[in-house]
């Protein structure tokens, strides 16, 4: 049987730090080369030169934001219900990529193969021996071929692995119509609630928390707007609020379509922690997975799932709403009184006074 799914470290947050590279530029050109007017000699067909469909590579999405911003739930419903698109987990910690991993075996395997006992088809051995993170691209490709899809979501969310993702790209021969298309889905939660849940897993400052929302966000866009990449924005609670409008979204984003029921047999991805398993195994496998580990693992597991086990649910996530009038009136200020926070947080969608009001504790 597959090692026991571990618990994930807690305090490794090495989010910014990366050197830029040099700006790709992508131009889109739209035209029908067989209804346009072409001097006979002068060209040949242009379609003719354009890659058909079946032959372009599959299309590299890369989820980016913080942790707490709801990715894996977000990229696991998208492989349930865009039946092209998969969701492949953090490639980060598969690849064990020095300064953006933890050092243990931690993400090492198939998350949802290894928890129902069972061995991957796409996740194997000789996948592992062929992976890393001086080619991410590739390992994109392989995965794509493997399980079939046209767009694989790669989870890592480090802007780091991004631009390294980046700079291969702009290393490697530039092959005729055939280079991967790269899209960027940048997920947010509220930097209040990131600052209150980072508190809370790492006993940090909530001011600490708020500098580290804000760079990761500021480093975001300055990537993906740098580098003239296609992205779109996705709030975790806009998600929870109304998580059909927002895959709607996404398979318009990704120009694949929408299935109208989930399928819950196609997940594999690596990585994930306890509690983004339930919506997909439910309660009762988590548990019996957990009662399986040794008494120290799952001493740790049983830690790390506490206070989120209110929110389990086996029909669908409860939106995390523990930070609701958690904080006084100081505390919501040394949030938002952080440099600049308050701007970012409006570039990404957030009404700073709405988040405020459910935020702080009313006067007794």
């Amino acid at each position: 049987m597959p090692a026991p799914l571990r618990t994930p470290p807690r305090h490794h947050h090495p989010w910014t730090g990366d050197s830029a590279i040099a700006c790709i530029i992508t131009v889109d050109v739209n035209m029908d080369a067989e209804t346009r007017e072409v001097p006979a000699g002068r060209f040949t067909s242009l379609r003719s030169k354009l890659p058909k469909a079946q032959d372009r590579s599959p299309a590299s999405v890369f989820i980016v934001g913080t942790p707490f911003s709801g990715s894996t739930l977000i990229g696991r419903d998208m492989t349930t219900r865009i039946p092209k698109a998969h969701y492949v987990g953090e490639l980060n910690n598969y690849t064990k990529l020095p300064g953006l991993s933890g050092d243990d075996e931690y993400g090492r395997g198939c998350g949802p193969c290894d928890l129902l006992g069972r061995r991957c088809p796409h996740f194997t051995d000789a996948f592992r021996d062929s992976a890393s993170y001086d080619d991410i691209l590739g390992m994109h490709g392989r995965l794509a071929r493997s399980l079939g899809a046209s767009a694989v979501i790669d989870g890592s969310k480090y802007v780091g692995w991004l631009r390294r993702a980046l700079a291969q790209r702009a290393a490697a021969p530039a092959a005729s119509g055939d280079r991967a298309e790269l899209k960027v889905v940048i997920t947010a939660r509220n930097p209040i609630a990131f600052a209150f849940s980072h508190q809370h897993r790492t006993g940090q400052q909530l001011w600490q928390g708020a500098n580290i929302w804000r760079d990761i966000y500021v480093d975001t866009l300055r990537t993906v707007n740098g580098h003239g990449l296609p992205n779109m924005v996705v709030r975790y609670e806009d998600y929870m609020a109304d998580r059909e409008v927002a895959l709607e979204r996404l398979a318009a984003f990704l120009h694949l379509p929408l299935d109208a029921k989930p399928d819950n047999s196609r997940l594999h991805d690596a990585g994930g922690n306890w509690s983004s398993f339930v919506p997909y195994v439910g309660i009762d496998q988590i548990n019996e997975s957990i009662g399986r580990l040794s008494e120290s693992a799952r001493a740790d597991a049983e830690e790390f799932v506490k206070h989120a086990r209110a929110y389990w649910s086996d029909d669908k996530p409860k939106a995390d709403t523990r930070w609701h009038h958690s904080l006084d009136a100081g505390q919501a200020n040394t949030i938002l009184s952080t440099p600049g926070l308050a701007d970012v947080a409006s570039l990404v969608g957030y009404n700073i006074a709405e988040i405020i009001s459910k935020a702080v504790r009313p006067p007794r």
